[in-house]
């Protein structure tokens, strides 16, 4: 909590609220300058500003400030009143026709702002108050990249029409490689939230580990969050697809695979042992490491605040966040579900078959791909029927027969 200031007429905080009486200028830092920047009369003085330019939007006067103030401030001690008065006599609403000095004071005020945040947030975590590394990584990033803002819920989108046609028009971020499927559907981009779901021991976590390997194949940084199943056995089923080898075999070959494990796959591929994991950590980790996919499996027993009527809205509320996570690191996340038992022992299951929701975790996916089976649970039983029952992507449902080699990890 920032200590009241005593008045003086020259500093930065008056400065900027000067500036912020005109019209134009206002408009050009609204969203950058927030009333927790200012204290003690000087916040009071800015939110009177603010209102003055969304009811009237116009140059405000000093005098018409004060009146301002008064008028919204009735119980305010005469005092006090007298004390705002004397700060607002003593701003200036020039602004230069170009502004850029002004705006050159605006970014000095907002730096010096993060600073004073950057060290409460340090100390926090240096007492044990605060385990928030990552808020405190965004913060650092932001004041060394100049980003004057922290608003992360709105952006402007100024790609021009090349750029927009280009980057559009081309090849997806991460290609399947698998010509069944992207004979169909590509591939997936950064940003995009996809959902894999199946009944119990149909083969959802080998169809993960099988695009994991692949987004290894091509370099791509792959961090799988694992509180389903044991954290170990994943792992050593994306090496399985990876190189296409059965257990016994890769024992046999352990020598000769050790070095191509370190360098081709260890720098790719990080297993999480995830219990109990909140959202909140999910996308601090995205925000200090930067992977390029992430599978969460499953994304339904993560953790996230609130209060919630029915488990129905909770899990929407999870899905929401998991897709905010993706768009706001660009990134890839792939959430892992259970089908409901309407999609046991058939083959073509839609979204509609999720467990536990209605409709608001599929509403939230950009691409959803269920996996049908039929027939008995012996090994023997390799036919898994691949069905797009959602794609914001490219528009294609339907659904192809595939199969899957428990043993290595692999659909073909």
């Amino acid at each position: 909590m920032q200590q009241e200031k005593e008045f003086s007429p020259n500093t930065l905080e008056h400065q900027v609220l000067g500036f912020m009486l005109h019209h134009d200028f206002y408009n050009k830092v609204k969203n950058i300058v927030s009333k927790d920047m200012f204290a003690g009369r000087d916040a009071t003085i800015f939110d009177v500003i603010s209102y003055g330019h969304r009811e009237y939007g116009i140059d405000i006067e000093p005098n018409q400030l004060s009146a301002l103030v008064s008028d919204r401030n009735p119980a305010m001690p005469s005092s006090a009143i007298a004390e705002i008065h004397s700060i607002i006599d003593n701003l200036s609403g020039n602004v230069s026709t170009e502004m850029s000095l002004e705006l050159d004071v605006v970014k000095n005020f907002w730096v010096r702002d993060r600073a004073r945040q950057i060290g409460e947030k340090a100390i926090a975590i240096f007492t044990g108050e605060s385990e928030h590394f990552g808020e405190l990584k965004t913060l650092i990033d932001m004041v060394e990249d100049g980003r004057m803002t922290d608003k992360t819920t709105y952006s402007e989108m100024d790609k021009d029409f090349t750029q927009l046609v280009e980057e559009e028009t081309g090849d997806p971020d991460f290609p399947f490689g698998w010509d069944l499927l992207s004979e169909n559907l590509s591939g997936m981009d950064r940003g995009n939230l996809g959902i894999i779901f199946a009944r119990p021991e149909v083969g959802k976590t080998t169809f993960c580990a099988f695009l994991a390997a692949n987004y290894i194949r091509h370099k791509q940084k792959v961090v799988y969050w694992a509180n389903e199943e044991p954290a170990e056995k994943i792992k050593l089923r994306i090496i399985q697809s990876f190189f296409e080898r059965t257990r016994q075999q890769m024992l046999e070959e352990r020598h000769t695979l050790q070095q191509r494990f370190e360098e081709e796959v260890a720098p790719y591929l990080i297993v999480m042992d995830s219990v109990g994991t909140s959202m909140e950590e999910l996308n601090e980790y995205a925000q200090l490491n930067e992977p390029d996919v992430m599978f969460c499996d499953q994304l339904d027993k993560f953790r996230i605040g609130g209060e919630f009527n029915r488990g129905d809205e909770k899990l929407k509320e999870i899905y929401v966040t998991a897709r905010e996570i993706a768009k706001r690191n660009k990134l890839l996340v792939w959430s892992v579900s259970q089908a409901s038992f309407e999609a046991h022992d058939r083959q073509f299951i839609d979204y509609s078959m999720l467990d536990g929701s209605r409709t608001g975790k599929a509403g939230e996916a950009d691409v959803i791909i269920g996996i049908g089976k039929t027939g008995t649970s012996e090994e023997e039983n390799t036919a898994r029927h691949i069905c797009i029952s959602k794609n914001k992507l490219n528009g294609w449902h339907g659904m192809f027969t595939s199969h899957i080699d428990v043993h290595t990890g692999v659909y073909y």
